[in-house]
């Protein structure tokens, strides 16, 4: 018997069958009978819309016909899929970025080039020298270059030619070789012969060597080269480095002369 207490509602459920009761967790609603039957219908209708969609990509996948602008565009990529392109003749697309943010590879015309400094044969005299002079101190320069030294060597080889034979092609007495050359000056310290009066007897080489004054700059470049740290001596000490000379400091006062020679003679 119902309770004066209960609700209506409590006595329906509690006449209903036990076959229509349904298992109700606390706090969950039931949702009406319709909603559920539009969600069953909605889950069918996906279904059969996917298995339409499937079969539609497959007959499309399978058809070998292809329409009439289908058929082009086929033949286009097939012919491009078995051609062998040469990808380094191909010009580049014009790009499409604004002309001031468009960045170009460098004009291979546009490149470096390392100015040689050239040697003026016909140079005139500088003050303090004569022709003879000036065409021995060209000389001079000339091997340095041929070298692939640099003027700090040329300006070393002018002023220790200059101190020890005043720029001449020197012959001397007890050398009577020597006369069997071309010579300019006569000078007798011990053998010493040349421009650079360098000695056949300490192993400069032979009297005809030493009177080449190609030969004897060479000589005196080869040496030069083989002192360790040349470069960063002073013009005086780099002079000394190769001539052992009895009186070291005289290379110096021919400096300012050297480089005026080499301002003149190269350009």
């Amino acid at each position: 018997m119902p309770k004066h207490s209960d609700s209506p509602a409590s006595t329906a459920k509690t006449e209903r069958h036990s076959s229509d009761e349904i298992d109700v967790k606390p706090g969950r609603h039931h949702a009406p009978r319709a909603s559920v039957r539009r969600l069953a219908v909605a889950g069918v209708a996906a279904v059969i819309a996917a298995t339409s969609a499937a079969a539609t990509a497959s007959t499309l996948v399978e058809r070998d016909e292809h329409s009439p602008h289908e058929r082009p565009a086929e033949r286009i990529v097939t012919q491009a899929a078995e051609e062998e392109r040469d990808w380094d003749s191909v010009a580049p697309m014009p790009s499409i970025l604004p002309q001031g943010l468009v960045s170009s590879a460098p004009d291979p015309q546009k490149t470096k080039v390392e100015i040689t400094p050239a040697l003026d044969r016909d140079a005139a005299p500088v003050e303090g020298i004569d022709e003879t002079q000036m065409t021995n101190a060209i000389t001079i320069i000339e091997v340095g270059m041929d070298r692939g030294l640099g003027e700090r060597a040329w300006a070393v080889a002018l002023a220790t030619a200059m101190q020890e034979a005043k720029l001449y092609n020197a012959a001397n007495p007890t050398v009577p070789e020597s006369y069997s050359h071309d010579w300019e000056v006569e000078y007798s310290d011990h053998d010493s012969v040349g421009l650079f009066q360098q000695r056949p007897s300490t192993g400069w080489g032979t009297v005809a060597e030493i009177m080449d004054p190609e030969t004897s700059a060479g000589k005196f470049y080869g040496t030069l080269e083989g002192i360790s740290g040349w470069e960063d001596m002073s013009i005086s000490a780099a002079a000394q480095s190769v001539q052992i000379s009895a009186f070291p400091d005289y290379y110096a006062q021919w400096e300012d002369l050297a480089w005026r020679i080499i301002d003149r003679a190269v350009v």
